[in-house]
């Protein structure tokens, strides 16, 4: 497995830029090192300038994980959707890894994970006052956290609220489960900040 998914704990800063048609992260190592980045690829005159209308929250994307050296390791991708989200994530050779479902919440939003082929495996839920979300598996044991709180060594990186952690609760999960559970942080964030939550 790539290095980047051995870790239990991903930084995630989102690059701020005015006028972007296209979303940009950096990753992070809990030391504030600099680890990899993730990119959207938007092609086309057209799309991008969907990107600056309301349009924006409907279209579909594709975003790639890269390592420091700039190797693909993920690719999440999204249908042009009108009202929920589903993203499918695949590996650096194009094998699908499972889907984040959304399902439809009033106040907190919530997302199922799915094997590839159409189990659900676990349950990503958020909170209705703040963008922390804990990943449960059928039982309620909790496999992982995203959240806007960090109390790390690398803390003055993350006080934007752009910013946010994915940590691992359970080490021992499969390589794959891993992959999929730190896609989950950008998959919520393009997902629900694009249409404004």
């Amino acid at each position: 497995m790539e290095d980047l998914f051995k870790r239990n704990v991903i930084l995630v800063r989102e690059r701020v830029r005015y006028f972007k048609a296209a979303n940009a992260y950096d990753l992070f190592d809990e030391q504030g090192q600099k680890i990899g980045e993730v990119l959207e690829d938007v092609p086309g005159f057209f799309k991008k300038v969907l990107k600056f209308t309301a349009w924006k929250t409907r279209l579909s994307f594709t975003v790639n994980f890269l390592d420091a050296a700039g190797n693909r390791l993920l690719t999440l991708k999204r249908p042009f959707t009108f009202f929920r989200s589903n993203i499918s994530v695949y590996d650096s050779d194009g094998r699908p890894l499972g889907m984040y479902r959304q399902k439809f919440k009033l106040l907190k939003p919530e997302f199922h994970l799915m094997e590839p082929s159409g189990s659900r495996f676990a349950t990503l839920k958020g909170d209705w006052k703040g963008w922390n979300f804990s990943l449960e598996d059928s039982s309620g044991v909790e496999l992982a956290k995203v959240t806007k709180k960090w109390a790390g060594i690398a803390k003055e990186l993350f006080t934007s609220a752009d910013n946010y952690v994915v940590s691992i609760s359970k080490p021992d999960m499969p390589d794959d489960m891993r992959k999929l559970i730190f896609a989950a942080g950008i998959g919520i964030d393009m997902s629900l900040k694009e249409a404004g939550r």
